[in-house]
This record gives structure tokens, C-alpha cells and sequence, in this order.
């Protein structure tokens, strides 16, 4: 009976340093994004500390963007990408590494997989494998 107390006490420590790496791990743009925001100002927050080299870019730090017209109204979902890398044709994209940035009719609705997915599965959009 004491190694189930023992497996316990183990656990509920580990689960909470597990979900602090989670929430470190996302980016300090990411985390600075507020629903409600406009698309300019979305793509102003995620623009900064880009590097002094980086090219012209409309979409810094995107990955890749998405549009969809969903019962009248234009989703669009920018995949943040911290290092400005692109989509590349013939490369395949590590979805997981990315965090998608949700906007309707250009303001922001959320951000991260959960948020997304579950947009998704409202509207019978496949999901990304992660």
C-alpha cells in the first residue's frame, strides 16, 4: 500500500515541473499577443528582436499563414515561428515547433494548438499532425 503514496507524492511534483517547462517554452512575443488586437498590431508585437540582417519581411516570424471563409466571416492563422524561418517547398513542416495565431476578420481570436484545434474541430478542419 505505500508504494501507490509514494507514486503519488512523486507525481503531482513532476506534473507541476512538467507544466512549468510547458509554459516556458512558449515565446515572450507569443505571450504578449491579447485577443482583440488588430492584425498590425499583431504582426508589430511578433516582429520584434528580429535580427539586424533579417530581410523585408510583411510577415515576420510567420511560418506559414492560412485563410478560410467560415459562415461569412475570414479566419486567417499565422504560424509563429521565433527564428523568421519560411515555409519551403519540399521540406516538411514540424508543426509542433510552430504556434498558431488565430484572427477573425483581422483581429485576434487566440493562440496555441488547443485554441486552434478546437476552432478546427468546430468547423471540420483537419487537424495538423504534431
Amino acid at each position: 500500500m505505500t508504494h501507490v503514496s509514494v507514486s503519488r507524492r512523486i507525481l503531482v511534483p513532476c506534473a507541476l515541473v512538467g507544466a512549468a517547462l510547458l509554459g516556458a517554452c512558449e515565446d515572450k512575443r507569443v505571450k504578449e499577443v491579447d485577443s482583440g488586437i488588430s492584425r498590425d498590431s499583431l504582426v508589430s508585437v511578433i516582429a520584434h528582436d528580429l535580427p539586424a540582417n533579417a530581410k523585408s519581411d510583411s510577415f515576420p516570424n510567420v511560418y506559414i499563414r492560412e485563410r478560410y471563409l467560415m459562415g461569412g466571416k475570414n479566419y486567417e492563422v499565422l504560424y509563429f515561428t521565433p527564428n523568421n524561418e519560411k515555409a519551403q517547398a519540399g521540406k516538411d513542416t514540424a508543426w509542433g515547433k510552430l504556434t498558431p495565431i488565430v484572427l477573425m476578420n483581422n483581429l485576434t481570436l487566440g493562440k496555441g494548438w488547443k485554441f486552434w484545434d478546437s476552432i478546427s474541430t468546430a468547423n471540420k478542419i483537419p487537424l495538423k499532425k504534431r
